[in-house]
């Protein structure tokens, strides 16, 4: 069975920023930590890929931000570190990634 996830990249000067989340999370609203945030179709909801393919993205990137357990699994495939720098937010692993 192929997991999906959602991609959306965001040029701003010299940076791409990739967006991803796991597709049954676009849409959903979080609450944790005295806060609520949306996993918004505008910042998240651009093309729906397998999740293997997240890689043809995430290696054009110098940001990357991502939602859901498949996506940040997936990412911690090739960068470990992605497992101890994760946070959850309503039960939701989330990680922001700084790269090149």
């Amino acid at each position: 069975m192929v997991a999906w996830c959602y991609v959306k990249v965001h040029k701003h000067g010299k940076d791409t920023v990739v967006a991803l989340c796991d597709e049954h999370l676009l849409g959903k609203e979080l609450e944790g930590g005295g806060f609520k945030l949306r996993i918004s179709y505008e910042f998240y909801g651009g093309s729906r890929i397998p999740i293997e393919q997240l890689w043809e993205y995430v290696d054009k990137a110098t940001v990357v931000n991502a939602f859901g357990e498949g996506v940040v699994s997936e990412l911690a495939k090739r960068i470990p570190v992605v497992k101890f720098a994760a946070v959850t937010i309503d039960g939701v692993p989330h990680v922001q990634i700084l790269l090149k």
